[in-house]
């Protein structure tokens, strides 16, 4: 078996002993080279840079071949022998360490001592982990035995090929030479290369100081070829610089190549990438068609308002997020790796998601600007008044998820709506009053003939006379403005109080809960705290409209009880618009009547002081006869009557003794001040009484005048509207029984003026009688300027 396995390594190497003294000659290698030695001239030269070009090429592929698989160098054995000697085999020892080196090759090469890999420091750290230091040490000993005996073959094996190394090297510098000298002139060339031949033939041993001589010799060529006469065309494939080493003959010709290819093909190519990255876009976007219509059909819902197809949309966006989140959260616990189409849908949702997100931030906030201006009034017609308008905006917001009340903020915006409202409107109704009163106070009182038409105006039972026939223009016009203010703040159909009414019946509803049975309980159930308001707020809703109804009884009461104010400024004050109230409500009074119908820079001069009994009245016109006095002023009581028994009906009055006996306090209070005014006006409209004596005989009776008929239907005028003035039994009765009939005191009061205006009457026709004898003797003119008919006149 030895026997064979000798044959066949002397049959492979081509020895013919297994202990050689010279390396073998290779095929047609030495006897050529030898031949060569002897041929002169050019001719050897010739032979031998051919056979060192050969040998040039096949050590340049070795060398790039051994670059392009680096593991092709470092080809080392499967097993070696401890080199300190301690162990027979290395990888025997690694695998009683159960370490990986039959299926980890680098790692087992970091273990073999002609891997250039290898490790000592990991060699001896498993290998020998469980050496002594004896041991060792002997190890030691026997590397370098080792060593010294390798050191010694190796040298005995230069020495005896050295002549081969020096040819070896002579045929390398030959070709070098000769690829630097592309392109030189014959002459130059033959002495170069004598040169070259003289510098690199040495015939003795050398050490590394004659190889950098060859080195040198051979460099030496450079400069020397650089100065020969050679075209450019010659030298492009030259191994020096200026030629870039041989490269520049083709690198123009590949750069051209690579320019028309990229031209033809690069379009080609470069579609085709694009054509797969659009499908795979175009496959992503019909997978996920669906999420990416959802921001689409969002933004349209709400440009056109259809809160109905955006809250549809908006629970499918949310429903497409939660999927998406549940794939990215499953990925996370099971720590896999999510495939493309995953991916895909996880990014398209979330950039879904975060479009939605903005356009419902966005829409919140016009929703919620919508719910603080949306306010109406009872007079509005259905699609004017669109009473609904809040509640569907906060179902929209409970529906989206919102951290505020929406109910909270909306009866709040609705409180604060209407107190601004009450004050501007109450400011404009006193002042404007006011001012009307200073202007009929600062002109001359109408004439007495006048007067006299107005009082002749008053008939008896059924009468059908108008307001407006019983006072002059302008006085109508103070009584009919006050009407009109009195009932556009306290009308049932169109008033502040029926808004106030409102107000605190729609708090109520939220209250006990009937008013959010059909409003949604917003995302999983998170808007159903908003359902159900606290017990503050529910104290502060209270506190609010009994506020606004104390509001309006302090600002009434103040109209009748006060006297007029001299400073009107002090009316004036200015309340800062609140971003919750809407700017009609600060310029317009609740029948439309604008603060520019009066001007503040130009406010005529306070009343003059003349000792008249209306000076003390705000509500009663300068010069104003008592007939137009009982006639607006009990149509006022009635509305007040009426609006004091709605407010005791509400659950805050009832709930409160203070506020009913308030109520009862301002009736009694305005039916006083308006009595005590017509009784002062009677007083001195009975005076001109007299006047309605014309000295005619009456169409009924023959022996009596006009002036009996015309006294009683005055008379009968007065008790009339002043009965309904007193028992404001036309007032509309519930909650408390507010209104009660007037005081003893009150009757007494005008019971006297009643008398005193008999005797008035009485001592007129006395005064009538007297001049009439005086007249008849001569006729003339009363001290009024009323002419007096003759005595007997018919």
């Amino acid at each position: 078996m030895a026997a064979e396995i000798e044959s066949r390594l002397l049959n492979h190497y081509g020895l013919t002993t297994l202990y050689p003294s010279e390396w073998p000659a290779r095929d047609g290698v030495d006897d050529l080279s030898d031949s060569d030695s002897d041929t002169p001239g050019p001719d050897r030269h010739t032979s031998l840079s051919k056979l060192s070009a050969l040998d040039r090429h096949a050590s340049l592929r070795s060398h790039s071949s051994t670059f392009k698989n680096p593991d092709a160098a470092n080809l080392v054995q499967k097993d070696e022998p401890d080199p300190l000697g301690l162990a027979p085999s290395v990888l025997r020892e690694l695998r009683q360490r159960h370490l990986p080196v039959e299926d980890d090759l680098r790692l087992r090469n970091r273990f073999m001592l002609s891997s250039t890999t290898f490790s000592p420091a990991l060699f001896l750290s498993q290998v020998h982990q469980t050496a002594s230091t004896e041991d060792l040490l002997r190890g030691l000993e026997t590397l370098g035995r080792s060593i010294e005996k390798k050191s010694a073959s190796l040298k005995v094996l230069v020495e005896s090929n050295f002549e081969r190394f020096v040819r070896a090297k002579a045929t390398i510098d030959n070709v070098y030479t000769e690829m630097r000298t592309q392109g030189v002139e014959p002459e130059a060339e033959n002495k170069t290369g004598v040169a070259g031949v003289a510098g690199r033939r040495p015939h003795s041993r050398h050490t590394s100081k004659g190889q950098s001589h060859f080195r040198s010799a051979s460099g030496a060529l450079s400069p020397m070829s650089k100065g020969v006469a050679g075209g450019p065309e010659k030298r492009k494939n030259a191994l020096v610089k200026e030629s870039e080493y041989g490269v520049l003959g083709i690198k123009a010709p590949l750069i051209e190549v690579a320019i028309k290819a990229e031209e033809v093909w690069g379009p080609a190519l470069g579609g085709k990438e694009k054509e797969e990255g659009l499908k795979a876009v175009l496959a992503a976007v019909e997978q996920n068609k669906g999420v990416l219509e959802v921001g689409g059909a969002i933004r349209q819902a709400i440009r056109q308002r259809d809160y109905d197809i955006v809250l549809e949309k908006y629970a499918q966006a949310r429903e497409h997020a939660l999927e998406a989140k549940s794939i990215a959260d499953a990925a996370v616990q099971e720590n896999v790796q999510l495939e493309d189409p995953d991916i895909h849908q996880i990014v398209v949702t979330a950039r879904m998601w975060s479009d939605v997100e903005e356009q419902t931030t966005k829409l919140k906030r016009d929703v919620w600007k919508r719910l603080v201006e949306t306010h109406f009034r009872t007079t509005q017609t259905a699609d004017e008044r669109k009473s609904d308008a809040h509640m569907e905006l906060i179902a929209v917001l409970l529906q989206l998820g919102v951290d505020e009340n929406p109910i909270w903020v909306w009866l709040q915006s609705r409180y604060d709506h209407l107190r601004n409202k009450l004050a501007r409107t109450m400011e404009h109704f006193v002042v404007e009053l006011e001012i009307m009163r200073r202007k009929l106070a600062n002109v001359e009182p109408p004439p007495a003939k006048a007067l006299l038409a107005q009082l002749r105006a008053a008939k008896g039972p059924g009468r059908k006379e108008r307001g407006g026939d019983l006072v002059t223009p302008a006085i109508v016009t103070f009584w009919e403005r006050m009407l009109q203010a009195i009932n556009g703040l306290l009308s049932h159909r169109g008033g502040l109080l029926a808004e106030v009414i409102e107000f605190w019946e729609t708090s109520q509803s939220f209250i006990d809960g009937r008013a959010q049975k059909s409003l949604p309980t917003g995302i999983d159930g998170q808007s159903r705290v908003h359902h159900r308001l606290s017990e503050e707020k529910i104290h502060q809703l209270r506190s609010g409209a009994t506020e606004l109804i104390t509001f309006i009884r302090e600002k009434l009461l103040s109209f009748f009880a006060d006297p007029p104010v001299d400073d009107i400024s002090a009316l004036v004050s200015p309340v800062p618009q609140t971003p919750t109230t809407p700017g009609s409500a600060s310029t317009l009074s609740p029948n439309g009547i604008n603060r520019s119908s009066f001007d503040l820079n130009n406010i005529p001069p306070p009343s003059p002081i003349r000792g008249s009994a209306w000076e003390a009245y705000a509500f009663w016109p300068p010069n104003a006869n008592v007939l137009g006095g009982v006639h607006y002023l009990s149509r006022a009581l009635v509305l007040i009557g009426t609006a004091a028994s709605e407010i005791a009906e509400l659950s805050i009055s009832k709930s409160s003794r203070k506020q009913t006996e308030d109520l009862k306090a301002l009736i009694s209070i305005v039916r006083e001040r308006c009595v005590a005014a017509v009784c002062s006006a009677w007083t001195a409209d009975v005076e001109r009484c007299r006047t309605f004596e014309d000295w005619t005989r009456s169409a009924e009776r023959r022996d009596l005048t006009n002036f009996p008929a015309r006294f009683m239907a005055f008379e009968e005028y007065v008790l009339g509207d002043m009965q309904r003035m007193l028992y404001i039994s036309e007032a509309v009765r519930g909650g408390e029984g507010v209104v009660v009939p007037p005081s003893a005191k009150l009757l007494s009061t005008v019971r006297v003026a009643f008398v005193g205006s008999l005797y008035k009457a009485l001592s007129g026709m006395v005064e009538n009688a007297e001049k009439n004898a005086k007249a008849g003797e001569g006729g003339g003119e009363d001290p009024e300027g009323l002419t007096v008919p003759l005595a007997g006149a018919s």
